[in-house]
């Protein structure tokens, strides 16, 4: 192995589009509430729509099962579970 390959080995780049397997459950910060009960979480330029939370849990961080998700239009959906945490900062 190239010193260059041992530098790199185990580096990976992030994606700003992750892909969300449907079944799976994720913890998030929701960032808007959109009304009737649907807010949105951005995961760079991923947006996942999270049915079943109210305007309380905008800035937490909260447990989401994936129900639905289209890799070409980086959008999914989702069922709120549970607040697991605070915000890191106060607003």
């Amino acid at each position: 192995m190239s010193l260059l390959g041992k530098y790199f080995r185990g580096w990976s780049f992030r994606s700003t589009t992750p892909s969300l397997e449907p079944g799976t459950e994720v913890n998030v910060f929701l960032s808007e509430y959109d009304g009737d009960g649907v807010g949105i979480v951005h995961v760079g330029d991923t947006r996942l729509y999270v049915e079943g939370v109210d305007p309380d849990h905008v800035g937490r961080r909260v447990r989401v099962a994936v129900t639905s998700f289209d890799e070409t239009d980086a959008t999914g959906r989702g069922e709120f579970r549970e607040v697991v945490g605070e915000s890191s900062y106060a607003g």
